[in-house]
């Protein structure tokens, strides 16, 4: 017995014309005006979110260092603070390269 001589096209009408085929890819829906705005909104907090946690570091290093008044501990902490930071910045900058 012979195999069947197919063209090149039958595979895909198989997956296409298969119903479990389209159930595990379903179209998707569009979407509506408020979605799209609880998009942006969502995406906008997130963003200042992320802006606050890469700016942050700087200003409480800042505010350690400059108003320790002679107390050791905050001293270090900025340090700490700042050294951490700087070797995050350097890491990414590496890691570009």
């Amino acid at each position: 017995m012979g195999a069947a001589v197919t063209s090149p096209g039958d595979d895909d009408r198989r997956f296409v014309n298969n119903p479990f085929a389209r159930a595990l890819h379903p179209q998707k829906p569009k979407r509506t005006v408020g979605q799209w705005v609880a998009l942006v909104v969502v995406s906008l907090c997130g963003a200042i979110i992320m802006g606050a946690a890469f700016v942050l570091p700087l200003v409480f290093a800042h505010g350690l260092l400059t108003r320790s008044h002679g107390r050791i501990g905050m001293i270090a902490a900025g340090v700490v603070v700042s050294l951490i930071y700087v070797l995050i910045v350097v890491s990414l900058v590496r890691r570009r390269k």
